[in-house]
């Protein structure tokens, strides 16, 4: 159950990150069309929708009391989350997506360039070590702002409301002292 719930909010959150890109809802033709006024190479559009889910660091995160924003969101009911708490987890989950759809942007036309490089035939590997760089660490900071989110996100919560985030999503298998350990950090 745990995995089908982490599947689909990575699904969700692809799907947001895709529309926040504008990504999804153009035709191959359309992008094929822009490629060709702009005269840059067609980079696939699930490229731009695929780099800020990581659903490894989502579930490590969670796994450990670092609850997503849109996966307390979900479950605010169940959770017994107030009004400003959820206004801030909206908040937190807005000013996220905004600043990843501008990385994003960024890290696409960083792989466009690179694409560009090699089919104007105005590449080296000095260049290649250039591109691919700021392609990582924007791909680097875009994970890190998400990971970041889960701290703002567990901060906005009680401890009640942590554990019963851990109880609901099937991760208080460890020993109540361990939970409550994990609180305290």
């Amino acid at each position: 159950m745990t995995r089908r719930l982490l599947a689909t909010l990575a699904f969700g959150l692809t799907l947001a990150a895709g529309f926040a890109l504008g990504t999804i809802g153009r035709s191959p033709a359309d992008t094929q069309a822009q490629a060709a006024d702009t005269d840059i190479p067609t980079i696939p559009s699930t490229a731009a929708i695929f780099v800020a889910v990581n659903a490894q660091d989502t579930s490590d995160a969670e796994r450990h009391l670092y609850p997503a924003p849109q996966t307390a969101l979900q479950i605010a009911d169940s959770l017994g989350l107030s009004e400003g708490q959820r206004a801030q987890l909206r908040q937190l989950q807005h000013d996220t997506d905004a600043e990843i759809a501008a990385l994003g942007r960024r890290l696409v036309a960083e792989e466009r360039r690179l694409a560009r490089a090699f089919a104007d035939n105005n590449i080296e590997a000095t260049r290649v070590d250039a591109l691919t760089a700021r392609i990582s660490a924007l791909d680097g900071r875009i994970r890190a702002l998400r990971l970041r989110s889960h701290l703002a996100a567990r901060d906005a919560l009680t401890p009640d409301q942590l554990l019963r985030f851990a109880s609901l999503r099937g991760y208080d298998s460890a020993p109540d002292n361990e939970r409550e350990d994990d609180l305290l950090r």
